[in-house]
């Protein structure tokens, strides 16, 4: 079952690179890599920890383990020691996906360029209230083919007058395909 991401990938005929494609088609149940941590201000990392984000740490075990659930799936990130879940769900009217993180629901969209696949927030809601642009976070996140094979991402969430929350980088080694189902 195609994740949000791969749902938006193929409603819009997005030419991703392979691995892209492999793994929002049919997410693997869990992958693993390494992954770097950085965030910003005290209140910026005091933020972050609330949505369930890890503090700022070197580079880091990291696993992500993903589940499919109430029409959509569940993503546990994590980092070392920390972590961070959240729900994720492509909403086809709206031509989205929508990711919750407790009480934080944001809305993303995604397109191409240069071969990796670039992620935004659009919306934002807090208790299921529309938060306006001014406290809505700002994203520039990526998600791309490394020249080893692997899925590279970097993701970060930043929030007017406050700055950077949190920006986590790094891979994951996707399993290998089973071809004897």
């Amino acid at each position: 079952m195609k994740d949000a991401f791969g749902e938006m990938i193929a409603s819009q005929a997005l030419g991703v690179p392979p691995v892209l494609m492999r793994f929002h088609a049919e997410p693997p149940a869990h992958c693993e890599g390494r992954v770097t941590v950085e965030g910003g201000s005290r209140w910026a990392r005091l933020l972050a920890g609330l949505a369930g984000f890890p503090p700022p740490m070197a580079q880091t075990r990291f696993r992500l383990e993903i589940r499919a659930h109430d029409k959509g799936h569940i993503w546990q990130r994590s980092f070392g020691k920390y972590r961070t879940r959240s729900h994720l769900r492509f909403d086809a009217r709206r031509g989205r996906a929508v990711e919750r993180f407790g009480p934080i629901e944001l809305e993303l969209a995604v397109r191409l360029q240069q071969g990796a696949l670039l992620v935004s927030v659009e919306e934002a809601r807090l208790f299921g209230l529309p938060l306006p642009r001014a406290l809505c976070p700002q994203s520039t996140s990526a998600e791309f083919e490394t020249p080893e094979g692997h899925l590279g991402f970097d993701i970060s969430a930043s929030l007017p007058r406050i700055g950077l929350l949190v920006r986590y980088h790094g891979h994951v080694v996707l399993p290998d395909l089973d071809f004897r189902r």
